[in-house]
């Protein structure tokens, strides 16, 4: 009897001891292993490849173990991919996002991110302190064309009828788009051009037109497009344009006090100047977007 009571007493201690070992086990891979880690994923397009590839670089700067996945897809495949803990975040832009997430975006920055926060509500999913760069659509002239028409807003464009002396250059489908010559931007401006000229999406040959004087009006994107110093932004004073700026898209249980730190340190660094820097050298210059990266955030001082 006293032999199955010892027997069974150090059956017990070995229960429990064998219980301390798993539960010790446990936690400390639970601060050595995951707090560190973290997977940042890329969509694929350049600004989205650029700012993804600065918060990841910034992170693991901060040693952070970094997984990185470069140019993955859509924010329709990324975004399911947080929710389901697959990746921990992604870099993203808070109008487009917004309109993702079935609300409406507006032209200010502050409006669209807090109907951003409002919508991750409950959600797991967070979305950090946005960058003061965007990237939206915007209608450039020449200094020469603005001077010579007063040219300081869109809605200067409908003054004394100047929209319909001018010719306007953009990309192929501008006129079904809402944000370029479409429903949107007609009910807000009423934009009738002498002529509408087919071109490309926000790049080198729209700009090349506009510069040599084929078209007076170009479309352009305000933070990848490369922007030539005589050409002139004109103002959405009606904000058709949705706020778009940088943000990281990352779930909740990732999003600690010292991750959303660093990243906030890289978005207040991040102007519209030093993104479009790093996207037209991706898009023009051919530049890998990890190497555009990370000569942004040595130049920003956040990285040696």
């Amino acid at each position: 009897m006293r032999k199955a009571r010892a027997g069974l007493l150090l059956l017990v201690l070995v229960l429990v001891a064998a219980a301390c070992a798993s539960s010790n086990k446990t936690s400390n891979s639970s601060s050595s292993d995951g707090e560190k880690k973290i997977t940042i994923a890329a969509a694929n397009f350049a600004g989205a490849r650029a700012i993804s590839e600065a918060y990841a670089q910034a992170l693991k700067a901060k040693g952070y173990d970094v997984t990185f996945k470069d140019n993955v897809g859509t924010r329709e495949q990324l975004y399911p991919l947080v929710q389901k803990g697959d990746i921990d975040g992604y870099g993203d832009f808070t109008g487009s996002l917004l309109t993702y997430l079935k609300g409406t975006p507006t032209g200010d920055s502050a409006e669209t991110y807090s109907a951003v926060q409002e919508k991750l509500k409950g959600t797991g999913v967070e979305a950090t302190t946005p960058a003061e760069a965007q990237d939206v659509n915007g209608l450039y002239v020449t200094k020469e064309t603005a001077d010579k028409y007063k040219l300081v807003t869109m809605s200067d464009l409908k003054k004394n009828d100047v929209d319909k002396t001018l010719v306007f250059g953009g990309p192929p489908e501008c006129l079904e788009r809402d944000l370029c010559l479409g429903a949107a931007e007609q009910k807000a401006y009423n934009l009738s051009f002498k002529e509408v000229k087919k071109l490309d999406v926000g790049g080198p040959i729209t700009a090349k037109a506009l510069k040599d004087g084929t078209i007076q009006v170009g479309e352009l994107f305000t933070g990848s497009s490369v922007i030539d110093p005589d050409f002139v932004l004109l103002e959405d004073d009606k904000k058709l344009q949705p706020a778009d700026n940088p943000t990281l898209v990352i779930r909740t249980p990732s999003a600690t006090a010292e991750v959303k730190e660093i990243v906030d340190a890289v978005n207040a660094k991040m102007t519209l100047e030093a993104y479009n820097k790093m996207a037209t050298s991706i898009t023009e210059d051919k530049i890998d977007p990890s190497e555009a990266a990370a000569t942004f955030l040595k130049d920003a001082g956040i990285t040696s």
